[in-house]
């Protein structure tokens, strides 16, 4: 007889939200291309516009977004912000996701070599 898989506890509806808007500012394609260089370390706002090529607008937005989930903070050095990822789960999260779809796609290309593509 199959064994059932043990059910994690029951969410509130609060938490389900909280649960919803980390996943919400996860799944814009400019919000992850910021979290990407933030892996590699703290970075400034003018070496984030740089590296991701987004406007300063859309940056300030992006970043505010992600200041409002806690998934990044700011500091201010002199005149300088800089930002930093300050919830280690979100780069496990990442990488998790990437490894995976890495996985998937490699499998795929294993399937086309097999069909004389």
């Amino acid at each position: 007889m199959a064994s059932r898989a043990k059910q994690p506890p029951p969410l509130t509806d609060g938490a389900v939200s909280l649960v919803a808007g980390r996943f919400r500012a996860l799944g814009d394609p400019s919000r992850l291309r910021i979290l990407r260089q933030l892996m590699g370390g703290e970075r400034s706002v003018q070496q984030l516009l740089e590296d991701t090529g987004l406007s300063q607008t859309n940056l300030s937005r992006h970043l505010g977004v992600l200041r409002r989930e806690a998934i990044v903070e700011r500091r201010a050095e002199g005149n300088r912000a800089l930002y930093r990822i300050c919830d280690p789960t979100m780069v496990e999260v990442c990488d998790l996701v990437c490894g995976s779809l890495a996985d998937r796609l490699a499998a795929d290309l294993e399937g086309f070599e097999g069909a004389g593509i």
